[in-house]
């Protein structure tokens, strides 16, 4: 199985999401969707890898807007527990 590790840069793991493994994982979510959600994704019904690319880019997204080299952090306020 691929290195399960977060890349240094903070970016996902290209590797590992696209895997023999891992697909096999996101053929299990997918076979999910098509069972349980029949009229969400009747239309363009997903695939593994296509679930696999939607993660990747996700991590991507976040790592882009909440990430510590992010061009305009949002400002983030953590609850405080008395």
């Amino acid at each position: 199985m691929a290195t399960i590790g977060p890349k240094k840069d903070g970016g996902p793991n290209i590797e590992f999401f696209q895997s023999p493994e891992s697909l096999a994982q996101f053929d299990q979510i997918r076979v999910w969707l098509q069972k349980n959600c029949k009229k969400h994704v009747q239309t363009d019904p997903p695939t593994k890898e296509g679930l696999a690319q939607l993660v990747i880019q996700l991590i991507q997204y976040q790592e882009n807007k909440l990430g510590k080299n992010s061009s305009d952090p949002p400002f983030l306020r953590l609850p405080v527990i008395f």
